[in-house]
Parts: C-alpha cells; sequence; structure tokens
C-alpha cells in the first residue's frame, strides 16, 4: 500500500488580499497591500479580541518584521482539518449561524464580511471557528446591500435546501465549489415548494429574472442610501432574514438504519454491552490517548469513553444521522469530539487545482492518531465492501501511531451471516486465525476478551 500523506496542500491563492500556508507550527496567512493595512487596524480592535476570546474567530499572530515587503500571520492549527463534505446538516447550520453572527457584530462596528462560504469555517471539535480574516474587511456606511449575499444562498442556503427538499446529498458540495444558482434548483422543486419561503425570494425569484435579464449586457451597481443608519438596519435585516431562513430548511433528525443503533442492538445483552465498555475503557486507560480516531463511531458511545479519557477524537461514520445526532449531543458539554460522515471504504479524496487545494481524509490521518477505535466495523469491510483482510490491517496499521482497538465479530454472529446472505463458500477463508495472522504482521496482542456472544474485543499495539 502506498503511504497515507499524498503531496502537500498547495498554499491558497484564490483570495486577491493574500495567501496561506499550512505548516506543522501554524498557517502562515501571507497579506499583501493594501489590505495589510485594513487587517492590521480590525484586528487591533475591541471588538477582533473578543471575537478570538470567545472562540468564533481564529487568532492572529503577527510574525513578519516591520520592513518586510509583505504582512505574514500565524494562525494557530486546528486539531484536525474538515470540509463541508463531511459534516452533517447541524454541522452546515452551526457554520452558517457562526458566519452570519459574525457578519451582524462586524455591520455594527463598521466591518463585514466580503465573503461567505462554508470553507471559511473548520471545526475545533464540535465548536465552528471562523478562519478567514482577510474576509472581514471595512462596510461603506451607506450600502445597505450585502454583497457576499449571493455566495451565501449559493453555497449555504440552497444546498441545505436542495438536501431537505429533494434530498440532494450534502456531500455534493465536494465537487460543487460555488454551491448551486437558483436556476439549477428551480426546476426541480414542485410548484408549492417553489411558492414558499425561502424558496421563492432565493430560488423562483433570481431564476424568473434570470430569463428576462438573459442577453442583457451591463452590470448594476449597488445602489447606496443617505442615511447611514438606514443602511445598517437594511443589512442587518438582510442577515437575520437568512439567519431564519437556513434555520428553517434545515431538516430535524430522521430515523435511519444506524441512528440508534446504541439503543436497539438486540445482538447484545447487556452485560457484553457493560462487559465491551469496560474492555474499551480499560484499554483507552493504559494506552492514555491524545488523539483517537473512532471509526463507525455511530453516536459516540466510545468516542465519548475516549474523550472522557482526556483524548482529541475523530469520530466516523457512514450514516448522516448518526453523525448529525453525535454533533447536536456534544453542544455545551465542551467535549473535543469532531463527528464526521467519512466512509473508511471511500474515504474523501483530494480535491480542487492539481487535487491539491483540499487535503484527501487519509492524508489527514497520516501520523495524527495514536489510538484507532475500530468496532463492529470489520466484518462491513470485509462483506459488504469486499475489501481483503490484510489490506484492512495494513491500513489499520497506517492509521494508527501506537494501538488499535478492534472487533473480531465470528462466522456464527447474526449481523456476520446478514452480511453474508448464503454465500458461505465465497466467504470460508475470513476466519479468526485469518484475522490474527493479518493484523499479526502489524501489531501484539494486548489484551483480548470473548463475550458471551463470540465477539472478541483486541487492544492490539503496533509493532
Amino acid at each position: 500500500m502506498a503511504e497515507l500523506l499524498s503531496p502537500p496542500s498547495l498554499p491558497t491563492f484564490r483570495d486577491p488580499a493574500g495567501s496561506i500556508e499550512v505548516r506543522p507550527d501554524g498557517a502562515y496567512r501571507s497579506v499583501r497591500a493594501p489590505f495589510d493595512a485594513e487587517i492590521l487596524t480590525f484586528l487591533a480592535t475591541p471588538l477582533a479580541t473578543d471575537l478570538v476570546a470567545q472562540g468564533r474567530l481564529v487568532a492572529s499572530e503577527v510574525v513578519s518584521s516591520p520592513d518586510a515587503e509583505m504582512l505574514v500571520l500565524r494562525h494557530p492549527r486546528i486539531s484536525f482539518q474538515s470540509y463541508p463534505w463531511e459534516w452533517s446538516p447541524r454541522m452546515w447550520l452551526a457554520a452558517a449561524e457562526l458566519t452570519l453572527t459574525l457578519c451582524s457584530d462586524l455591520v455594527e462596528q463598521g466591518w463585514q464580511l466580503k465573503d461567505a462560504t462554508p470553507l471559511n469555517v473548520l471545526f475545533q471539535g464540535a465548536r465552528p471557528v471562523f478562519v478567514d480574516v482577510l474576509s472581514i474587511e471595512r462596510r461603506e456606511p451607506h450600502q445597505p446591500i450585502w454583497l457576499a449575499y449571493g455566495q451565501f444562498v449559493r453555497t449555504f442556503l440552497l444546498p441545505m435546501l436542495a438536501y431537505s427538499r429533494l434530498g440532494w446529498p450534502l456531500r455534493t458540495s465536494l465537487t460543487r465549489r460555488d454551491g448551486y444558482e437558483p436556476e439549477e434548483v428551480y426546476p426541480a422543486l414542485s410548484l408549492a415548494s417553489r411558492l414558499r419561503r425561502p424558496a421563492l425570494s432565493t430560488v423562483t425569484l433570481p431564476s424568473l429574472l434570470a430569463k428576462t435579464k438573459k442577453g442583457r449586457t451591463g452590470k448594476g451597481t449597488p445602489q447606496s442610501v443617505r442615511d447611514p443608519d438606514l443602511a445598517k438596519q437594511i443589512l442587518l435585516k438582510t442577515i437575520r432574514t437568512l439567519l431564519e431562513d437556513m434555520r428553517h430548511v434545515t431538516p430535524s433528525h430522521r430515523l435511519s438504519t444506524w441512528s440508534h443503533y446504541a439503543e436497539t442492538a438486540s445482538h447484545y445483552s447487556e452485560e457484553d454491552h457493560a462487559g465491551k465498555r469496560r474492555f474499551v475503557s480499560d484499554a483507552l486507560g493504559s494506552a492514555r490517548p491524545a488523539k483517537v480516531l473512532d471509526v463507525g463511531g455511530n453516536t459516540g458511545v466510545y468516542s465519548n469513553l475516549a474523550a472522557d479519557a482526556g483524548a482529541e477524537v475523530v469520530s466516523i461514520d457512514t450514516d448522516l444521522q448518526a453523525i448529525d445526532r453525535l454533533y447536536s449531543g456534544l453542544k455545551g458539554t465542551g467535549k473535543n469530539i469532531l463527528p464526521l460522515c467519512v466512509d473508511l471504504a471511500h474515504p474523501s479524496p483530494a480535491t480542487g487545482w492539481e487535487n491539491r487545494e483540499s487535503v484527501s481524509f487519509l492524508s489527514r490521518c497520516a501520523g495524527h492518531f495514536d489510538t484507532v477505535i475500530m468496532l463492529a466495523v470489520l466484518h462491513h469491510l470485509l462483506l459488504h465492501n469486499q475489501i481483503p483482510m490484510d489490506r484492512i490491517a495494513e491500513l489499520c496499521s497506517e492509521l494508527t501511531t501506537q494501538h488499535l482497538i478492534v472487533e473480531w465479530v465470528p462466522a456464527t454472529d447474526p449481523k456476520f451471516r446478514e452480511l453474508l446472505r448464503g454465500r458461505d463458500v465465497l466467504y470460508r477463508h475470513i476466519t479468526e486465525t485469518a484475522f490474527r495472522e493479518a493484523f499479526g504482521r502489524h501489531f501484539t496482542v494486548s489484551e483480548e476478551l470473548t463475550l458471551a456472544n463470540r465477539r472478541i474485543l483486541f487492544h492490539l499495539q503496533k509493532r
């Protein structure tokens, strides 16, 4: 298997005001003139200090010398970078709420956001952080129009509207950096949906107006108003309306195959559940992990155990609703758990220019986690995804630098039989012996426990 680490990501280059390069000790942002003076002025304001203290805006430190040709800021690194195509609906909403409330606070003090895309937000655990300080600019006092309105609608509101009303996956943002145009969504909506808020103002009317303007040349100039207070109130009302619309279209939790797995898993007795939790808790106590990847984390039972042990946790699952439920349950807990919708059999690829603007999931994992938890996952990879045992073992050894807590599900298990679907002959090579041989090439057994249901829990250490 090739190393997980792909070529380094490119410094950002789409913003004319500057670029950013991620290094081991921080994210370094180069700022071109004349934008350097403006951003330094903002960073010196009490508002900037408050936003950083609240954890809503990334901290900034000037590291270039006074006579340098270009201003350089250093930002602390977010522990694990994520992308919108890995977020659940409630994470999208949290990022949108941060963007809009931040913009509202800026407007009150004479500033604003010049752009508004989900890519400006990262999550530190379950807490969204606005990381693009170059999006902040002075506001023209007489201007009542937010020029980033259209971008917010295309990249935040319409993807969520298309997800909730049409079932279009949020993960399509992987290939739609600029979101959806109203004309793309309009034909797919029912007549009733077209006439309801927020589609009427953000999809229907813009689509109809686009048809009437077709073929015209020239572009309009934003209209200003004489009264600066009126301009500010109009702008704030626009932002409040967007916030209401975003909350309105974000769906509530839906039932799914795995969203209530922890409460409905009938193939575990209460005794086995308790034994499994004790084993994992003891393994975590022995490993004393700093950073944990929980594969198939579901609604976070074992992610929470890892967080309680003092670790930073990234919890991944293929079930969007399970991840959404986990994220919602983390609010106010202070636990450092980042839930992401990622399929280990089809992990997020690198994308963008030269495939180096966004980093693949596996590259982000490389060397990052000292412990990986993989419970009730192995048989899905083997049978459903048809990944060979030795390839799974090899990937596990790439994902962790020290510890692996894994569960072996025997061929007699009802969940194994369910996935097998009568193909016994085809998969008769999948045995406990084969598991021990494949994983034994990369790990040694620290502890193991056979539950009453014959599943075996292993705490493995990397060779």
